[in-house]
């Protein structure tokens, strides 16, 4: 078995069959939950990596990181229903202030390490995957410092963390000169700090227990799935057949319907796919024969060419290409004064952040939200679609529910 992180081990404590279908699966996808956390610890690692070379982070430039991050980590997003994705990116916001509040406390040259990433080895020839935020000198002691990005408030049983204690045990074999190891919880949303130090004896302690839930991980030979409120927002769903069968058993639609429905889509895509061919083959043709209709005008020098039903008039005009790269363009037209009037919104850019709820809210009360659907069809084997047809062993297409976003302005 793989050597598993304390990551794997919460989602195997929440639902063993997700654990399962994220160890097995190809198709990596992440929740809004992890994408703030994932986001908000990236942001931290890059804004770490200015500090200690001395350059002090400020709140907006902590902002702009997360932002960047947010917007690179929403691709693996599969968001749960009914999930407000601008709730998360505002709470990704407070994460990122409060980051730059704790940090412009220091300078940065404290820091021994950031964004640690090292393996523990543990009783019984087990190890774990261990993740550091921080690591950095007060005195004689070495803090431990983890940022947590959760609404969980300021606990009593943090001496009882064991990702927290199993680190510090990483932390007193590679650092050398590590005498004292302090454990820090930094709360980002709440902007609370507590700290504890912690005994070597504890770290043992963590570590033999950490190696019994392992254990029992590896030796669960079933991995049963937890079926509640938590599944509407797992982003392993779509493929947890005990989830899917729990919805399934609300629909009303017969098994035959459904089969009839996806073999006329599958009829259907055929034809279309057909006529598209076609399409391609006629203006082929029309290309042709449009370019042998010019050279004739051009050699009689005329601008009218009549048939037996039908007469064509030939017009030549200028037509003007614009670069790609259009920034001289644009800093000629702010020189001359004709930037306001010629130039156009970005369209496709305030799409993307009204769809992602992180827009003005001004703007985005001028937007109609519709949703259209994308389908993409597995074909079957000719051979097999009778038996396929008669029992079918999983879906033959998908569907991708995307939103688009038409604008309401002053020009329609």
């Amino acid at each position: 078995m793989p050597t598993l992180s304390f990551g794997d081990i919460r989602k195997y404590e929440g639902c063993p069959h997700a654990y399962r279908l994220s160890a097995m699966s190809d198709d990596w996808r992440i929740s809004l939950r992890d994408c703030l956390d994932v986001s908000i610890h990236r942001m931290m690692a890059h804004a770490n990596s200015r500090r200690v070379m001395g350059h002090p982070i400020t709140s907006a430039e902590a902002l702009a990181m997360f932002r960047e991050e947010w917007d690179a980590c929403m691709e693996d997003v599969y968001a749960g229903e009914g999930q407000d994705i601008a709730e998360f990116y505002r709470k990704g916001e407070i994460c990122a202030r409060k980051f730059a509040e704790f940090a412009g406390n220091s300078d940065g040259r404290d820091i021994i390490a950031f964004d640690i990433r090292g393996v523990q080895s543990l009783p019984r020839g087990r190890s774990a995957r261990i993740s550091i935020d921080e690591i950095y000198r007060r005195g004689d002691s070495a803090v431990l410092c983890r940022y947590i990005t959760d609404e969980t408030g300021l606990r009593k049983d943090l001496a009882e963390d064991l990702e927290a204690r199993v680190s510090a045990l990483w932390a007193t074999y590679s650092l050398q000169g590590t005498d004292r190891i302090v454990l820090q919880w930094r709360y980002l949303l709440t902007g609370d700090e507590t700290e504890c130090p912690v005994r070597k004896q504890s770290m043992g302690e963590a570590a033999e227990k950490l190696s019994e839930e392992i254990a029992a991980i590896e030796s669960d030979p079933d991995y049963p799935p937890v079926l509640g409120e938590g599944c509407s927002e797992c982003p392993h769903r779509n493929r947890c057949r005990h989830y899917l069968s729990s919805i399934n058993g609300r629909e009303s639609m017969p098994q035959e319907e459904i089969e009839s429905l996806v073999e006329e889509y599958s009829d259907l895509d055929e034809k279309i796919a057909a006529l598209r061919q076609r399409m391609e083959m006629l203006q082929s043709r029309r290309d042709t024969v449009k370019a042998k209709i010019v050279a004739y005008a051009d050699s009689t020098r005329c601008d009218m060419v009549d048939g037996r039903d039908a007469t064509i008039g030939i017009r030549r005009y200028k037509k003007a290409n614009l670069p790609k790269d259009k920034t001289a363009v644009i800093k000629r037209l702010k020189e001359t004064g004709q930037y306001d009037s010629i130039s156009m919104v970005n369209y496709s850019r305030l799409r993307s952040d009204i769809a992602k709820g992180i827009a003005d809210p001004v703007i985005a009360k001028m937007a109609e939200i519709t949703y259209d659907v994308r389908m993409t069809l597995t074909r079957k084997r000719r051979s097999d679609r009778k038996s396929t047809r008669v029992a079918p062993t999983r879906a033959e297409h998908t569907i991708t529910w995307a939103p688009m976003i038409t604008l309401r302005t002053a020009r329609g």
